[in-house]
């Protein structure tokens, strides 16, 4: 307190104080996070950075603010003239990271979708288990009819199995034993990757091996016969695959085929009878004037022939009539389209002899029925398989309709508690054939006859110089509920595209032939349809045990 002399008009004592000091609320807005931090008149920007350094934990050096007026707060700005000027209600956003939250080096180093080997890329989308197109075979000029082989034989798991443990012998390597190893590894390739393969050394092998492949024309190499190469490669594996005193080839694709020989001129000639070993099944397309509609019909037309030969009691040529019938059922069936020809020069015409194509339709379906086309004693045989698929199919429809039942009867009423345990064992009964199949099988396992389609070689173009060929593949079957058709692979050298059964024999493509200028079936590949038996007698009613027991209808995986 200061005392001083009064004047006139003035109080006799004058106190002198400071003023009250100015006050500003700044609202400070950090990520989600939002404070309200008060400014002091004369406070500088470091003391306000400190304060907001304790609520925020974000060092004074990383502080940077956003909203105040005048652009970027700077360490020597009147940090309170700047907030007086603030708008009422505006906030001023804070960037910078807390102490601990700092960016740190990964564990493991971050590999990018690009740099990753194709071989890596097919691995994790496996471990994914996501659903991804296989890869496709480049063409190296007019290897198609190739690469359709390739990917249809690839799709075999016992031939890529038997593949796996070959070893080739220890005293050197031949052309046969280069040929399978490079084939090997093309379906290893093939397996561990999701992009297109460029197929040079196999190429490089096959051509060596077979020196027709190589050939050339107007300075490119000339289109091949598809059943020639897969014939071929067949071949050279019967060759490398041996086991003992068989091979795997003759075990996967191989049938005997017995044959009777009878003169139509002599009466007298006894009738010889013969049996050999074939590989792939002839369908016949008859003639113009009686041509063939369904390959039940080629079939049994190429197992009944007539030819010429020497007559050993004549002593001339004399016309037999050769019949021949299936002995065996192989694993594996190749059933080829006899779809090319040779059409003779004609000089009044003036064209040249050239291989002609057939493009009449043969219907088939996606299963094929060999019983008719069997010899006796392998149809009792067959028939006993056949019985006991019908056996487990009706047993399955009875099981099938219990549960209907049970389901329509449960929606209406509750379940008593023993009701309940009964449906749920009935339940449990109810496996799929994938789930049944992983089970010990017990009993005999019966061959019914019946294949199931597996595999297309088809072929698009009006001569067999020429043209295209790709390749089908069954990916999935159609189970009624989330497949309603079976779906269907197209390998069109490196692209592969997914198709539908409806669209592969519908309008605008349909391999059962018709049209030249679409892909018609050449080649078709079938699979084994077998049965196991529970124990039960057969002919006899099958219970719900016995079939949860036994295996349905199966076939041998590809």
């Amino acid at each position: 307190r200061l005392s001083v002399e009064p004047q006139a008009g003035l109080p006799r004592e004058l106190s002198l104080r400071s003023p009250p000091l100015q006050m500003t609320e700044v609202k400070i807005k950090w990520g989600k996070e939002e404070y309200d931090v008060t400014v002091e008149e004369g406070t500088s920007v470091e003391v306000f950075k400190t304060q907001v350094w304790t609520l925020t934990r974000v060092p004074v050096d990383r502080q940077k603010y956003l909203g105040f007026p005048g652009g970027m707060l700077k360490d020597d700005d009147d940090i309170a003239a700047k907030a007086k000027k603030l708008k009422a209600g505006s906030k001023v956003t804070l960037v910078g990271t807390a102490e601990g939250g700092e960016l740190k080096q990964p564990a493991e180093k971050v590999i990018f979708e690009e740099d990753l080997t194709p071989e890596q890329r097919s691995k994790i989308l496996k471990e994914k288990k996501a659903e991804v197109l296989p890869a496709g075979i480049r063409n190296l000029g007019n290897t198609c009819y190739m690469n359709s082989c390739l990917q249809c034989i690839s799709n075999i798991v016992d031939l890529r199995e038997s593949l796996n443990k070959f070893l080739p012998p220890s005293g050197g390597r031949d052309i046969d034993t280069v040929l399978t190893l490079q084939l090997r590894q093309l379906m290893q390739n093939l397996s561990n990757s999701h992009e297109a393969i460029q197929p040079a050394e196999f190429v490089m092998a096959l051509r060596q091996r077979f020196p027709r492949f190589a050939e050339m024309q107007n300075g490119g190499f000339m289109q091949q016969d598809a059943d020639e190469c897969l014939r071929g490669l067949l071949t050279v594996l019967s060759g490398t695959l041996t086991n003992g005193s068989s091979n795997r080839i003759d075990e996967l694709f191989g049938f005997k085929l017995k044959s009777s020989l009878k003169c139509l001129e002599c009466d007298e000639e006894p009738l010889s009878e013969s049996e050999d070993l074939q590989r792939v099944l002839i369908c016949h397309l008859g003639t113009q004037t009686d041509p063939v509609s369904h390959i039940h019909q080629g079939v049994q037309l190429s197992l009944k022939e007539h030819i010429e030969k020497q007559s050993p009691v004549l002593g001339r040529n004399a016309q037999y009539e050769k019949t021949s019938s299936i002995a065996s059922l192989p694993p594996y069936l190749l059933v080829q389209f006899a779809r090319f020809g040779y059409k003779a020069a004609n000089d009044w015409a003036g064209t040249n002899a050239s291989k002609v194509k057939l493009v009449r339709k043969c219907a088939f379906s996606k299963s094929f029925d060999l019983f008719d086309c069997t010899e006796e004693n392998l149809k009792k045989k067959l028939s006993q398989g056949r019985l006991k698929k019908k056996e487990q199919e009706d047993a399955e429809l009875e099981r099938e309709r219990k549960r209907m039942s049970a389901a329509s009867s449960s929606s209406t009423a509750a379940v008593p508690a023993g009701g309940a345990a009964a449906a749920a064992s009935e339940d449990v009964e109810m496996k799929s054939a994938e789930d049944v199949e992983m089970r010990p099988e017990v009993g005999e396992e019966f061959e019914t006859g019946y294949y199931e389609l597996v595999g297309i070689i088809s072929h698009k173009g009006r001569t067999a110089d020429g043209g295209h060929y790709v390749g089908w593949c069954l990916h999935k079957k159609a189970d009624g509920k989330e497949e309603k058709d079976d779906r269907w692979h197209l390998y069109d050298d490196e692209d592969v595209s997914v198709h539908n059964w409806k669209d592969m024999t519908g309008l605008s493509t349909d391999l059962q032939g018709g049209k030249a200028d679409t892909q018609i079936a050449y080649i078709n590949i079938y699979k084994k349809v077998t049965v196991k038996d529970a124990g039960n007698v057969l002919g006899s009613e099958a219970t719900p045990k016995d079939s949860s027991s036994a295996a349905d209808a199966k076939t041998p995986a590809a």
